[in-house]
């Protein structure tokens, strides 16, 4: 079964708590959004389940108060419940929510509780508004030791009131001490002093969020909590290690891939090059033809395979001249040398190897200029 305001029932019914831990009823604000507080039909609902599975029923309480009418419904539930029910002021119990903390058989209240009275508001009824006043004095002189005018003049002026004072005047049985210090300024806004004694209330239910975050069980002590915290810690160092090193070992296979790659490059150049060499290729064309080369190197051989292959430099051999007494050596024969003594020697290496004769001319007749 799904509850809204029980907190748990003991394992043999022998108690269960409800809590009363948000404004009563719901409000609207300025702006027309509506904020849900506590439903006070469905608190007496559940507190009728109880009675009917318990032998008591705790009510526990830090509200800012609200709609009387759902306290009305409330404030029912408590004084007519079958089995005793005892309340607990455990922070804050302003206007109707003090009111239902004194319905309790027997009232608790922690020794940094705050509780307060006031009037009624809401509407322009002043008569309706009196009436709602004398019937919360009525609850109040019930279930305290004040008289009618003493709590009349008490909400006149907006009264609050520590749990020692409380105690005084008979409005709370039982002091809880918390081993807290802590003083609530009352200029506070009442949903602030409600947030701020949330979390004294509620600081294992902080640290189950913390245990669970941790995959801890909800009961470990804070010495286990902090022993997971710094193997976690730990751990996280070491995995920053770990990913420091591999990111080492990366940069340092990055840049042997970036030498591999290069070296590809240059082996792959010298192949273009060697295979554009290769062919009559013009100087003029040579570096647009191997840029080509790069991209398609198979497109540009196979286009430079119908030209024709560039052939080899002819080396005249002048150390073994055939002439009609034998071979002989001319290796130190100048150009001007053939002119003089075999004219047509010279024209046989002219036509044979060109760049044979063009190298003797430039050698011997621009030494001369």
């Amino acid at each position: 079964m799904q509850f809204k305001y029980i907190k748990n029932i003991a394992d043999d019914n022998s108690e269960a708590t409800i809590l009363l831990y948000n404004q009563i009823g719901s409000s609207v604000d300025e702006n027309g959004n509506i904020t849900y507080g506590i439903d006070g039909s469905y608190f007496a609902y559940e507190m009728q389940y109880l009675q009917d599975k318990c032998s008591k029923i705790n009510v526990r309480i830090n509200s800012i108060g609200g709609n009387v009418m759902d306290g009305y419904s409330i404030i029912s539930s408590i004084l007519n419940s079958a089995i005793p029910v005892d309340t607990y002021v455990d922070g804050l119990a302003a206007s109707i929510a003090g009111v239902i903390a004194m319905c309790g058989k027997k009232v608790y209240m922690m020794d940094y509780g705050t509780l307060m009275l006031h009037n009624p508001s809401g509407g322009s009824d002043k008569a309706v508004l009196n009436l709602v006043k004398d019937t919360l004095v009525t609850v109040l002189k019930n279930r305290t030791s004040q008289d009618e005018d003493t709590i009349s003049k008490m909400m006149d002026v907006e009264t609050w009131l520590d749990a020692k004072t409380a105690k005084e005047k008979g409005m709370v049985d039982v002091i809880v001490s918390s081993g807290k210090k802590i003083k609530m300024n009352t200029s506070e806004s009442l949903y602030n002093m409600a947030l701020i004694y949330n979390k004294l209330i509620n600081p294992k239910k902080q640290m189950n969020l913390i245990t669970n975050k941790l995959g801890l069980d909800e009961n470990s002590s804070e010495e286990i909590v902090v022993s997971k915290i710094s193997e976690l810690k730990n751990s996280l160092e070491e995995m920053q290690a770990e990913n420091e090193r591999i990111k080492s070992e990366l940069a340092a296979k990055e840049a042997e891939l970036t030498t591999i790659e290069a070296e590809k490059e240059a082996h792959k150049l010298a192949s273009i090059e060697e295979m554009v060499n290769s062919f009559n290729v013009k100087e003029e064309d040579k570096a647009a033809t191997i840029e080509l080369a790069k991209v398609n190197f198979e497109a540009v051989k196979n286009m430079l395979s119908k030209q024709s292959v560039k052939e080899p430099v002819k080396v005249f051999d002048f150390k073994n001249v055939v002439t009609k007494k034998g071979s002989e050596d001319r290796s130190s024969w100048t150009i001007r040398d053939w002119e003089k003594k075999d004219a047509k020697g010279l024209e046989v290496i002219r036509n044979s190897s060109p760049e044979t004769y063009e190298n003797m001319y430039n050698e011997f007749y621009k030494k001369q200029k």
